[in-house]
C-alpha cells in the first residue's frame, strides 16, 4: 500500500473538503421527527432547506461528491458512536441509521449544490430506549487503534491548537499480512475529525503517497482539547472504521 497524505483544513477547497463550525448560514436540515428518536435501526426522514431560494433541496439540485449526492454523518456527544451513511430521496430525504446507544447526537448533512456551493450543516437529536448513554469525558491521547485486524498508529508528535502539524503514521494488520487498500466512495479513504464539543467537523479525503504502509497527517486543529478522528478505508474488501484521538495543546 502507498502512503497517505492527509490535509485537514478549516476551509472548503478543490479536494472536496467539507468543514464547518456549526449550522450552515444558507442550508439547514428540517427533521420530520421533532421529538426523541427510538434507539436501534432508525429511518430518519428530513428536508434540506435553502434559505437563499426559500425552497427545499432535492436530489436534482445536488451534484455528486465522491460518488454520492449527500453524505450524512451521525455521532453522539461522547464521540464514541459513529455512522456515515448516504440518504435516499423520494420527495424527502431519508437516512438509515444504526444508533443503539442513548444520548444526544449531532446529525450532519454534507453536499454540493449545482451552483457550486458546498454545505455542511447539522441538527441535534436525542436517542432514547437503548443502551445506557456513554459519559462525555476527555478521550485522551490514543494514537493506535484497530478495526477487525486493520491497525493505524500515529506518531507521538506534539500537536498545538492553531498550528499546522505533520504527524507520521503507519498502517498494518494484526495477522502480519500487508494491507490491501482499495478506493472507498471514490477516494483512497475518508477522514472525519471532530472537536471536543462536537460542533466542528472536518471531512477530508486522503491522497496516496509513495512509501508502502506509512503516511503523514498534515493538520491544523483549531482549538485545544481531545479531538476524535475516525478514519474509514477498505482493506482486503472490507470497510474499516478506525477511531483514534489526539490531545491538542493550547
Amino acid at each position: 500500500m502507498k502512503s497517505l497524505a492527509l490535509t485537514l483544513l478549516m476551509i472548503f477547497g478543490a479536494s472536496q473538503v467539507f468543514a464547518h463550525g456549526g449550522q450552515d448560514d444558507r442550508i439547514t436540515i428540517e427533521p420530520e421527527i421533532q421529538g426523541p428518536l427510538n434507539a436501534g435501526a432508525i429511518q430518519y426522514p428530513f428536508d434540506i432547506f435553502d434559505e437563499s431560494t426559500n425552497k427545499t433541496v432535492g436530489e436534482s439540485d445536488l451534484v455528486e461528491t465522491h460518488t454520492k449526492k449527500l453524505h450524512f454523518i451521525a455521532y453522539d456527544a461522547s464521540l464514541n458512536q459513529f455512522n456515515h451513511v448516504h440518504p435516499t430521496f423520494d420527495g424527502k430525504w431519508t437516512a438509515n441509521l444504526n444508533l443503539p446507544v442513548n444520548g444526544n447526537y449531532f446529525l450532519w448533512a454534507q453536499g454540493q449544490l449545482k451552483d457550486g456551493t458546498e454545505f455542511s450543516t447539522f441538527v441535534k437529536a436525542q436517542v432514547q430506549g437503548g443502551q445506557a448513554e456513554l459519559p462525555k469525558i476527555p478521550l485522551g491521547d490514543h494514537r493506535t487503534a484497530s478495526d477487525n485486524g486493520t491497525v493505524i498508529e500515529l506518531a507521538s508528535t506534539r500537536i498545538k491548537a492553531g498550528k499546522t502539524v505533520m504527524v507520521n503514521f503507519k498502517i498494518s494488520r494484526e495477522d502480519g499480512t500487508a494491507p490491501e487498500i482499495t478506493p472507498y466512495l471514490g477516494a483512497f479513504a475518508h477522514v472525519i475529525a471532530v472537536s471536543p464539543d462536537g460542533e466542528k467537523l472536518i471531512h477530508v479525503h486522503p491522497m496516496e503517497g509513495n512509501t508502502p504502509n506509512t503516511g503523514m497527517l498534515h493538520a491544523t486543529f483549531p482549538t485545544a482539547g481531545d479531538f476524535r478522528i475516525w478514519i474509514q478505508l477498505i482493506d482486503k474488501g472490507a470497510l474499516k472504521t478506525i477511531p483514534l484521538s489526539v490531545s491538542v495543546a493550547r
